[in-house]
């Protein structure tokens, strides 16, 4: 997908949520449940607008802040010749994230509505589907500073940012396979999904050193450019 489609995509979605934003904002209370715990049930409540027109500004806002850090982003590295390539992943994750924004919104707004909606089950669901999709495109990403795995491992080396991105992306999708089966199962479904996250965090963090060092005690280099030193 080229970066216009992109644009021309995230745009169809805004204007999506602004509709929906528009059409349902009269019909609500002034004020409304704004926040759910991990069971499903009410624990906070606010202005109508928080549950209409946050999503659009939201969507809007995280995409000229993503696209805003890839252009003054400094280039490491084989991501100079890559770049193009991180925006296409970036793009593409992007999308999924919006589409899971989007759907949330039409969640909540059927929960206000009073139609029979499981919003816990539907959440952890989406979340489990967007790690799904983003364990795909996570091994795609070429060395950078702003999106992926950075640790100081992965920064120096190509090899190990790449290494470390390929299992990530295998833990992620794992996650979004076990994350749908726990969106059937109320009592865990929520933490089971975060604490499998957070694992998948850990872990990968842990790799990028294992494989680092390996590199190094095999007597291979593991620094790439620029951190090299010209070597």
């Amino acid at each position: 997908m080229s970066s216009r489609s992109t644009q021309i995509f995230v745009l169809a979605i805004i204007g999506v949520q602004l509709l929906i934003a528009l059409l349902t904002y009269p019909f609500l209370p002034d004020r409304v449940p704004t926040h759910w715990n991990a069971a499903g049930q009410v624990n906070g409540y606010g202005a109508k607008w928080v549950d209409t027109f946050l999503f659009p500004v939201l969507t809007l806002g995280i995409y000229i802040l993503i696209r805003a850090l890839l252009s003054i982003s400094p280039r490491i590295g084989s991501e100079s010749g890559g770049r193009r390539a991180n925006v296409e992943v970036v793009d593409r994750i992007l999308i999924s994230v919006f589409l899971v924004m989007l759907m949330i919104q039409l969640t909540i707004l059927a929960v206000l509505f009073h139609l029979p909606v499981d919003i816990s089950f539907v959440i952890c669901l989406l979340l489990s589907v967007m790690l799904l999709a983003m364990g795909n495109y996570l091994g795609k990403l070429r060395r950078n500073f702003w999106a992926g795995i950075r640790t100081p491992w992965t920064l120096v080396s190509d090899t190990v940012w790449e290494r470390t991105h390929r299992f990530a992306g295998w833990l992620f999708v794992g996650t979004g396979v076990v994350g749908i089966v726990l969106s059937f199962i109320p009592s865990i479904r929520i933490w089971g999904v975060v604490g499998l996250l957070l694992l998948d965090v850990v872990l990968a963090v842990v790799y990028s050193y294992v494989i680092y060092q390996r590199l190094e005690e095999s007597g291979r280099n593991p620094v790439s450019p620029p951190f090299d030193g010209g070597a």
